[in-house]
């Protein structure tokens, strides 16, 4: 049975809270730099020439525009760093020989892949979260709502070339975070 080896010291997971403060920060940044360029505009002082002969609106436009485009990438981060934390609890499950439920599905399911899926399994459809599912370790709802937060991650990551999912503008960070903590505080330890 193939086993890529994964050196956790080589790794640089983050996990959600990291990810969830990262973002507060620099959510900080913007809102302090708007305030800045909006007071010298207003004031007659000098700002970055990027601002030069804009209006209110077009400022405001502008910092909309950075917030909703730090936001998807956040998701991105959220949604990623919760595939990387059950891609590596796969992983330890196949090669640690665990014998609970979901460690006995997902070696099962391993050794009837190819050898070159075994190095790169599928994660979604037909994947990793596929075996935990029909392992019932847990609600599949949990599963299931995950996986919708998997369509904005994907349009975000891959370029945005496609429609955008209907996802991308009904989700705030808060539900993206809640549905990915709720599924990995639901695989058994």
């Amino acid at each position: 049975m193939v086993i890529p080896l994964i050196d956790p010291e080589a790794s640089e997971t983050q996990t959600l809270d990291e990810i969830r403060e990262w973002h507060k920060g620099i959510v900080e940044a913007i809102v302090t730099q708007r305030g800045s360029v909006t007071a010298a505009i207003l004031n007659g002082s000098v700002v970055a020439q990027r601002f030069v002969g804009m209006t209110q609106t077009d400022i405001d436009d502008y910092f909309d525009n950075l917030r909703r485009e730090l936001d998807r990438l956040t998701v991105l981060s959220l949604v990623a760093s919760g595939e990387a934390a059950i891609t590596i609890d796969y992983y330890r499950r196949v090669r640690g020989k665990l014998k609970d439920t979901l460690a006995s599905a997902y070696r099962k399911w391993h050794k009837s892949l190819p050898r070159k899926k075994q190095l790169r399994p599928d994660f979604d459809q037909g994947g990793i979260l596929e075996v935990m599912k029909r392992a019932r370790i847990m609600d599949k709802n949990i599963i299931g709502r995950y996986r919708q937060c998997l369509r904005p991650r994907h349009w975000v990551g891959h370029g945005r070339f496609w429609q955008k999912p209907a996802e991308v503008d009904q989700f705030d960070l808060d539900e993206i975070y809640d549905r990915i903590s709720a599924l990995l505080n639901a695989i058994p330890k």
